[in-house]
C-alpha cells in the first residue's frame, strides 16, 4: 500500500523504498516510477533528491558503509589494553562479517564498497576513517609496549589493510562461491576464516619484531 503523499523525510523514504524494491525485484527491473508509487509521491519528486536510480543505489551503499564504520570505530576506539587483542579481533572478524553480508542478497550492497571503484571514490572519506581508527589503536599498542614503535601508524594501518585485500570482495577464486562448486558456502567460509586467522598471526608477530627502518623501506616501495 502506498504511503500518504505528505513526506516528513522524503530522501530517507526514497532510500528505504528503493532498498526494499531492489531486493524484491532486482536493481535492473525496478523503475523510478515504482519507487515513487511505493511511497506515494510523484516521479518528479524523486529527482529533487537524486539524479537517477544509480545515485539512489549509491546512497544505500553509503548508508550501509556508515553503519559498518560506526560499529568499527566504536570497537576500535573503546578498546582497552592489551590493544593487540582488539586489533587481532578486528582483523580476524571483519573479513568474515563482510563475507556473510556479501553472499546474502539482503546485504549485497556491502560488497560494492570493495568492488566498485566509483563507490570507493565516493566513500573514500569513510574508508580513511577506518584506517585512522586502526592507526590510532596501533599507536596505543606501541605506547603500551605491545609492538615496536613506527613513524606513521596510519600508513602502517594502510599496509595491513592492503595485505588483507584478497580476503574481501571481489574474492580470489579460492573463496568464490560461484567458482568453488566443490565446496558448500559454509565450507568456503571456514576456509576463509582459517586463512584470515593465519595471516593475522603472521602480521601481528611481525609488528612485534620488525625494525622501524624496514617498514620505512616498505612504505617507500609501496606508496
Amino acid at each position: 500500500m502506498a504511503r500518504p503523499k505528505k513526506q516528513l523525510n522524503r530522501r530517507e523514504d526514497i532510500i528505504n523504498a528503493a532498498q526494499f524494491l531492489f531486493l524484491e525485484k532486482g536493481f535492473d527491473k525496478t523503475t523510478v516510477d515504482e519507487i515513487a508509487k511505493y511511497i506515494g509521491i510523484s516521479k518528479g519528486s524523486i529527482y529533487l533528491d537524486f539524479k537517477n536510480k544509480e545515485e539512489i543505489y549509491v546512497a544505500i551503499v553509503e548508508q550501509s558503509a556508515i553503519a559498518l564504520l560506526e560499529q568499527i570505530e566504536n570497537d576500535l576506539r573503546q578498546a582497552h589494553a592489551p590493544y593487540l587483542n582488539a586489533i587481532r579481533q578486528f582483523l580476524k572478524t571483519h573479513p568474515i562479517v563482510v563475507f556473510d553480508k556479501a553472499v546474502c542478497q539482503i546485504s549485497s550492497y556491502v560488497a560494492l564498497i570493495h568492488t566498485s571503484y566509483e563507490i570507493k571514490k565516493k566513500l573514500q572519506h569513510i574508508i580513511q576513517k577506518i584506517h585512522n581508527s586502526m592507526g590510532f589503536l596501533l599507536e596505543k599498542a606501541a605506547k603500551n609496549g605491545e609492538i615496536r614503535t613506527f613513524d606513521d601508524y596510519n600508513k602502517l594501518a594502510y599496509l595491513i589493510n592492503t595485505a588483507f585485500k584478497g580476503f574481501y570482495p571481489p574474492y580470489e577464486l579460492k573463496y568464490s562461491i560461484e567458482y568453488r562448486t566443490d565446496l558448500s558456502k559454509e565450507e568456503i567460509r571456514l576456509l576463509l576464516q582459517e586463512d584470515v586467522s593465519f595471516v593475522t598471526e603472521i602480521i601481528l608477530s611481525g609488528l612485534q619484531m620488525v625494525e622501524n627502518k624496514h617498514l620505512t623501506a616498505m612504505q617507500s616501495d609501496l606508496l
